[in-house]
């Protein structure tokens, strides 16, 4: 990081000092500027998450102009003119106004970012990385939906009430089972509010309402599983089932269903009636219901053969875990001796909620299943087994492996993005390092780029820029790896070659690029031509990648100065010097 002493400021350097090294330990990014925008402090955080390289500090502390200008041209505000955008953000920094805002980054982060004014003019600006915040928000936003739609196309009327018994939850069902006036329930209703307007109405017979609410609040604050049937007095009979939930050995309130079984106790007929529907329910939706005994084999399935192409009683006595893993691991789950993970809340008779398991169809095909059950359990306590449903979730498990992929791959070109390429570089120094090994980093940069995209306009340009990543990656090995992190600047990592080998790689990765020209629609030819400039780390090297990228950098600074279209060494750079 620059000086902080040949920073534009009036404070003194003391301060500044003191300042820069609380803001370094700070978890988020930190920028401070004076009244003029110029900057007055920065952490390596705000650098990193912004993805600012070290060139951009090299002759100082940029001002807040030159920062807007450098994002704006790497595409940070979206489309338009750079210039115009970078105005425009110094022109709202003028206000002095606070701002709290979120920005999606090309990259695919989001960056929480809160400024606020100074009492001398300045502002100061702190930018939090909330990706992993927003993605859990988004999943438990689609959660909650998927919940709301499950819970209210049950037929059965669901209730939860909280340990301060109070109702957080009930379906449509509910309301209209047990006749309830719209509006009357909202969140935080008392159950004592609902008992009470039962009892004045006589849904319990002729009783006191206020030791009928007495009655029912003690039994409720019990947290007792019940299972009673109840007649209306419509003539109806309910069937009400509570059970408890549990958090953290602790009851924190209980889940009550109710169902019409009117025409169950009327008629035996309906029974069926009913229980054929609930097969065509099963055999129709991407689920199949299962149960296993104690040691873990079907007792009952329905419905497998559509998700998994298995007739049900053909896996009648089989070991459930036989199915499961076979796309993703090469051991079983239900084998005591294998260290599954999975196998935690099975061996311990616990609920099983939204387990995704990768099955194999019996064409071969892998599917992936949301496995949840609830262990059952026979007199006096002892485990009799499980009883559970899967749900198909194949096209959205495919689709969040599709998004995670699209996360590390630059999106204009296909390659991958500072992200991957940190990783894999990473893993490829643990590697060699293992083995003794060498890599090489290049540092691929388009000659004459802006006067492409000055003369032939954007599209032109991203057309060039995927052509050559498209003659980079197909002259280089299935083991090396291409990237882009912006701009018109490429990566390549290649692993377990010295210098004299990248030396040549990179020799023939030029030559491929000035044999291909991009073919414009109207017709003629854009020449290509690229500098490249080579690191080597050797096993025992101690530099970072932040360091041999910065030696490539040097190397291709030298190669612009040949002459541009050449190839040069960071190693015979630092020698010259």
């Amino acid at each position: 990081m620059p000086d902080t002493q040949t920073s534009r400021t009036v404070m003194r350097p003391s301060t500044l000092e003191a300042l820069q090294a609380i803001v370094d330990f700070m978890p988020s990014g930190i920028s401070l500027f004076d009244r003029d925008f110029n900057m007055v402090l920065c952490n390596r955080q705000f650098r990193e998450l912004l993805e600012f390289p070290d060139s951009l500090f090299e002759a100082g502390l940029p001002s807040l102009g030159e920062l807007a200008l450098f994002n704006a041209r790497r595409g940070e505000y979206g489309a338009g003119d750079p210039e115009q955008l970078a105005v425009s953000v110094v022109g709202r920094a003028r206000l002095r106004e606070p701002h709290a805002f979120e920005r999606k980054r090309p990259n695919g982060r989001t960056l929480e970012i809160r400024g606020n004014p100074l009492p001398d003019g300045g502002f100061v600006s702190i930018y939090t990385d909330i990706t992993e915040r927003k993605r859990a928000e988004e999943e438990a936003r689609r959660s909650a939906s998927y919940l709301d739609a499950v819970v209210n196309a049950l037929p059965q009327g669901v209730s939860v009430v909280d340990e301060a018994l109070q109702v957080v939850l009930w379906n449509r069902a509910f309301v209209n089972l047990l006749d309830l006036p719209d509006g009357f329930l909202t969140p935080g209703t008392r159950f004592a509010d609902v008992i009470r307007f039962n009892a004045e109405r006589g849904e319990y017979g002729d009783v006191d309402p206020d030791e009928k609410v007495r009655q029912m609040v003690e039994l409720a604050s019990r947290f007792e599983r019940h299972r009673l049937e109840r007649k209306r007095g419509d003539g109806g009979v309910l069937e009400i089932e509570g059970r408890v939930v549990h958090e953290g050995g602790q009851s924190v309130g209980f889940v009550t269903t109710y169902t019409d079984i009117t025409d169950r106790v009327r008629n035996a007929e309906t029974i069926r009636r009913v229980r054929d529907l609930m097969s065509d329910a099963v055999n129709f939706s991407p689920t199949f219901i299962w149960e296993t005994g104690s040691d873990g084999r079907y007792t009952f399935v329905q419905g497998m053969k559509k998700i998994l192409g298995v007739a049900d009683e053909q896996v009648l006595g089989t070991e459930r875990g036989k199915q499961f893993c076979t796309a993703q691991c090469d051991r079983e789950c239900l084998d005591p001796a294998a260290p599954c993970e999975k196998l935690a809340s099975i061996r311990a008779h616990a609920v099983i909620e939204r387990c995704t398991l990768a099955a194999r169809r019996a064409d071969g095909a892998t599917v992936w299943l949301s496995s949840s059950a609830q262990p059952v359990f026979g007199e006096g306590g002892r485990f009799a087994g499980y009883r559970g449903v899967d749900v198909d979730v194949t096209e959205l498990t495919l689709a969040q492996r599709e998004l995670e992929q699209m996360a590390l791959h630059d999106p204009m070109t296909g390659l991958a993005n500072r992200r991957k390429f940190r990783s894999r570089f990473d893993l490829e120094v643990a590697r060699q390092q293992a083995r003794q090994g060498s890599l090489a980093l290049l540092l691929v940069d388009v000659d004459h780029f802006k006067r492409v995209n000055d003369q032939f306009g954007h599209l032109v340009g991203d057309g060039c820029l995927r052509l050559i990543a498209n003659v980079l990656s197909s002259a280089l090995r299935v083991t090396d790896l291409v990237g882009r992190f912006g701009g018109e600047e490429f990566t390549v990592m290649l692993s377990d070659v010295g210098l004299d080998d990248a030396l040549q790689v990179a020799e023939k990765l030029r030559c491929a690029v000035e044999q291909s020209s991009f073919s414009l629609p109207e017709g003629g030819l854009v020449p290509l031509t690229i500098s490249i400039g080579v690191a080597v780390r050797s096993a025992d090297d101690a530099r970072d990648f932040d360091q041999l990228l910065e030696e490539a950098d040097r190397a291709v600074y030298a190669a612009k100065h040949a002459g541009r279209n050449c190839v040069r060494a960071g190693g015979e750079i630092s020698k010259a010097a």
